[in-house]
Formats: structure tokens, sequence, C-alpha cells
């Protein structure tokens, strides 16, 4: 927390540099140094003030907002990639709950299809089949569980 406090007032601080520029002759030629090049050497100061000029979004806001303000931008935005992060790991963990459903499912169906065309096999295709509809709904459970977590996070993202 403090290494962001830190950091946050640091880029709101006013950036400015000066430097100094020799201007000079040599062979004909015209020549810019920050030593002097020669005995004629003119001496020239340019002062570059970031600050004055912003050529991003983030330094004009930086300009114009109260450290509070920049310490709760920096807070939202890492909010918000915190629940970017808790979104996508969630839309993983779906994706492996259908995969590992949509295995056991394929494994008893590939089973069922030994039942043979007796009494025992019909009882145990019946036996089969219910295995497969309490696999499935537990799966689609778990499956909506993780479906609303995604869209309540989706929804606090939005609001932020």
């Amino acid at each position: 927390m403090k290494l962001i406090v830190i950091s946050s007032l640091l880029w709101i601080l006013p950036l400015s540099a000066a430097a100094t520029v020799y201007k000079c002759e040599v062979n004909g030629v015209m020549t810019y140094s920050q030593i002097p090049c020669s005995d004629d050497a003119e001496l020239t100061e340019y002062a570059v003030d970031e600050a004055s000029s912003p050529t991003n979004p983030q330094q004009q806001a930086a300009q114009t907002e109260s450290p509070a303000e920049t310490l709760a931008r920096v807070r939202d935005a890492l909010v918000k990639r915190d629940l970017q992060l808790e979104i996508t790991k969630l839309k993983g963990d779906k994706a492996r709950l259908q995969s590992r459903r949509d295995i056991e499912i394929t494994k008893l169906r590939q089973s069922k299809l030994q039942a043979n065309n007796n009494l025992a096999g019909a009882v145990w295709e019946e036996s089969v089949s219910k295995e497969m509809a309490a696999i499935a709904a537990q799966y689609d459970t778990d499956i909506q569980a993780v479906d609303s977590e995604i869209d309540r996070l989706s929804k606090q993202l939005r609001r932020l």
C-alpha cells in the first residue's frame, strides 16, 4: 500500500527538465552539443516543461486531480483488474466443469451401449441412464453457480 501511495504521489509531481545546449559551427556544419564543441560556441538554454503541456490524458488527469482523487482512481483500476482476473479464472473453471461433465457422460454412454438385450441388461441400462442424469444435474448446478458469480462480478465491474 505504501508503494502505491508513494508511486502515485511521485507520478503527479510536475516533471520539468532543463538542458544546456551549445551551438557551434564545426567545418561549416552547425552542431549542437552538451559540451562546448569549439571556442566560438554559443550557449543556449532550453527548458522543457512536460507538466505545462501534457501529451497524454494520464498526465492531464494527474495535474487536475488531488492526491486523494489519484489514489481513488488507482484503487478503482486495481479493483477492475482484480475483477477481470477473477472473471477470467471463473470462465476457465466453467470450461473445465463442462469438459469433465462431457467426459463422464460420454463414458457412461459407452458403457450403456454394452447392455445386453435381456432383462438384466435393460435394468443395468436404466441404472446407467439415471446415473447420467444425476451427473448432468450435479455439473449443471455447479456451472450455474459459476455463471451467477461471473454475472455478479461483471455487474460490479460495469458499475466501476
